[in-house]
């Protein structure tokens, strides 16, 4: 169930952390803003609207009241822009290829992530065979839909989630939208068919956005005392 969050003081705190990451490290502040501008309600409502589906709420209220993209675990959050009149989430600043988020069907969890890839191949008219070690069913996906079948494989996978955050080296985090996890986090590490883990707070308790937001900047600031 999502939970209302208030981030009063949040943004503040992350413009001060990185500030004083900047000046420890003998480098003048940035002539850039640290988070990109946050979105009116009409434009969160315009981004439901286009995916068919409500926000979790910690996600929603964080986009209205710190920004649409800015520092975040682990290197830096995905942007939510709106490019030639399609909102996606961009990393790193490339329009080409943004996140658009698959509403039509809940997050799968890596546990059922093999028969759902059969499920699909099946539904398409396909017997799929032993899977790859490492790559699941993907070459599979490339013979029964032809030069799409990378491109379904990969959209399939995050469906239901978001693209959130990316880490560096082939990993990435994402926020569940769809689902009965809707709320939560999950990391993806490098790796063909890799899986994908809950993140976890100190107590063992899954994060949603908010917790996992919040529990890296604490260890920022603890970083930069």
């Amino acid at each position: 169930m999502d939970t209302p969050a208030q981030w009063s003081g949040v943004r503040e705190r992350v413009i001060a952390v990185e500030e004083a990451r900047n000046r420890a490290r003998g480098h003048d502040l940035s002539p850039w803003p640290v988070f990109e501008a946050v979105l009116t309600p009409a434009e969160i409502d315009e981004v439901e609207a286009q995916f068919g589906v409500a926000l979790p709420d910690e996600y929603r209220s964080f986009l209205a009241e710190v920004g649409a993209g800015g520092p975040g675990p682990a290197l830096e959050l995905t942007s939510l822009r709106r490019i030639d009149g399609t909102w996606g989430w961009v990393w790193d600043c490339d329009k080409e290829y943004p996140w658009l988020l698959d509403a039509t069907g809940p997050f799968v969890e890596t546990e059922d992530w093999a028969d759902q890839q059969r499920a699909t191949l099946r539904a398409a008219g396909y017997e799929p065979l032993a899977p790859a070690e490492d790559a699941g069913y993907r070459d599979d996906y490339r013979k029964a839909f032809g030069e799409t079948g990378e491109g379904v494989w990969h959209l399939e996978r995050g469906r239901g989630a978001i693209h959130i955050s990316d880490n560096g080296c082939g990993m990435t985090g994402w926020l569940i939208v769809v689902g009965p996890h809707r709320g939560e986090l999950r990391h993806r590490d490098c790796g063909l068919n890799p899986p994908f883990e809950p993140y976890d707070d100190a107590q063992g308790r899954r994060h949603t956005f908010r917790s996992w937001y919040l529990a890296w900047l604490e260890k920022r600031e603890r970083a930069v005392r």
